[in-house]
């Protein structure tokens, strides 16, 4: 037997794996991708505006089109990320939210029959008896899992959400290439704490791929909406579910990202945004548990209108100190008062032991007074420079490396982040005019008002 020698690692004896093939080939697109970037900054110093200009827009475009296509064969959490920065592409050049959006609703389904064993693994060795039918062909394919329309023996449209098989060995392998980037990243940004946001990844993942878990989230958020008929979440059928099967019924609408359909429907979109919003507003607020995966993939609109909410395997909690932060941050962007910021950032964990608390203060009364004389008028197309007053970075030029190292990135916040962020798109997109923004600040003032209340009744300290 002839011994091969492995051509990407030298190793003599066996052949890379196909796991680590694919991690390699990984590591080779998102180093390849920044070394682009990193050569346009040094040469940019020797070229003319208009040539550097000129380059660094093809470059967007190359590298857009690449981390598309790459993000596409690599799938599993490499599809995520691609999901989340599709929605947030106004906070990117246009051409990566351009090419990232197909990943939304494009990504590769599998072989029905390599479904099976993950079906027999849950339901047993007759688990396809169990179905009167069920359609080979997936109606829906994510990142993690891919959904099959079935009809029960009682006659019942459901629909069965199977789990790739070994998606957790390859998820294991996707967080160890991002691992590999982390102090790289620690490095240009000197944040307290950045590996939790790994961490916090690792957990989101972890509990989305754990169907019994998604099951006892169903019902959670189900619970908060029984009394509403503008908001539907699928039931589950608990027979028909395990570790790797969840079996729920089967829903229908048009997708929340379609305005073509939802315009052809007769849905006012500008309700729409309000049900959407206060739908979260009443999770994070109320009950401190939300939906944590707002993507525009997991929301079907019926005229009413009506919101289906779907996949529930990204539900998380959060703190009573995280959601009273919220509150009061938001609350002080609305009243433009930086006090009340500080105070609502120091409540969510922002703030380090030793930050320089007048720097932070200093920093949010000069993001306040930009933020009161920008005028927004469409949120789903925001130019680069409203964009930077609208996220601060004017604010912080030259004081980037303080102020990072008087923060840290809160245990929790990383799904309060990331939903936020893709509600952001996907408001952005049904009500430009009003975006996320403008949807939310009539609660901040509502709860603004109610803090006020209890301070006026509240007994002198002794």
């Amino acid at each position: 037997m002839h011994r091969r020698a492995c051509r990407y690692t030298g190793c003599v004896g066996r052949v890379c794996s196909p796991g680590l093939l694919r991690s390699l080939r990984a590591q080779l697109l998102l180093w390849s991708i920044l070394g682009s970037y990193a050569l346009h900054w040094l040469l940019a110093h020797v070229l003319d505006r208009a040539r550097s200009d000129r380059w660094l827009e093809r470059l967007h475009r190359w590298n857009a089109r690449r981390l598309a296509r790459g993000f596409t064969r690599l799938a599993g959490v490499y599809t995520k990320v691609g999901q989340v920065l599709s929605v947030i592409g106004t906070f990117l050049p246009r051409a990566f939210g351009e090419a990232l959006e197909a990943l939304q609703d494009q990504v590769p389904a599998r072989p029905f029959g390599s479904m099976i064993p993950r079906l027999r693994e849950s339901l047993g060795a007759d688990a396809l008896d169990k179905f009167k039918e069920i359609d080979r062909s997936p109606v829906a394919a994510a990142s993690l899992a891919q959904v099959h329309r079935a009809v029960t023996h009682d006659g019942r449209q459901v629909a069965v959400k199977i789990l790739y098989p070994s998606i957790e060995r390859t998820i294991a392998r996707d967080l160890a290439v991002f691992r590999t980037v982390l102090p790289v990243l620690q490095w240009i940004f000197p944040v307290t704490n950045l590996p939790r946001v790994l961490e916090q990844l690792t957990a989101m993942l972890r509990h989305e791929t754990d169907f019994v878990n998604e099951r006892r989230n169903l019902a959670a958020i189900g619970a908060m909406f029984t009394d509403r008929n503008d908001i539907v979440v699928p039931d589950a059928v608990d027979e028909l579910c395990g570790t790797s099967v969840l079996t729920m019924s089967y829903e229908q609408g048009v997708k929340i990202g379609d305005l073509a359909g939802l315009e052809a429907a007769g849905i006012d979109r500008s309700a729409l945004a309000r049900i959407l919003v206060d739908a979260y507003v009443t999770m994070l607020m109320e009950h401190r548990r939300f939906h944590a995966d707002p993507h525009p993939g997991n929301f079907l609109v019926r005229p009413g209108p009506e919101v289906v909410i779907l996949d529930f395997g990204a539900v998380e909690t959060v703190s009573s100190n995280m959601t009273e932060g919220l509150k009061l941050a938001v609350s002080g962007v609305a009243s433009q008062n930086e006090g009340l910021v500080l105070e609502g950032l120091e409540r969510m964990g922002f703030v380090t032991a030793t930050g320089d608390r007048e720097l932070l203060r200093e920093v949010g009364r000069e993001y306040l007074r930009v933020l009161g004389q920008l005028k927004l008028t469409d949120f789903s197309q925001l130019d680069p420079a409203k964009l930077r007053d609208l996220v601060g970075w004017n604010q912080l030029r030259g004081r980037l490396r303080d102020v990072m190292r008087s923060v840290e990135y809160p245990p929790g916040f990383f799904y309060v982040e990331r939903a936020m962020i893709l509600l952001f798109g996907v408001v952005g997109r049904l009500v430009p005019g009003q975006g996320l923004p403008g949807l939310v600040l009539p609660y901040a003032t509502q709860a603004l008002a109610r803090r006020r209340a209890r301070m006026s009744t509240a007994p002198p300290p002794a």
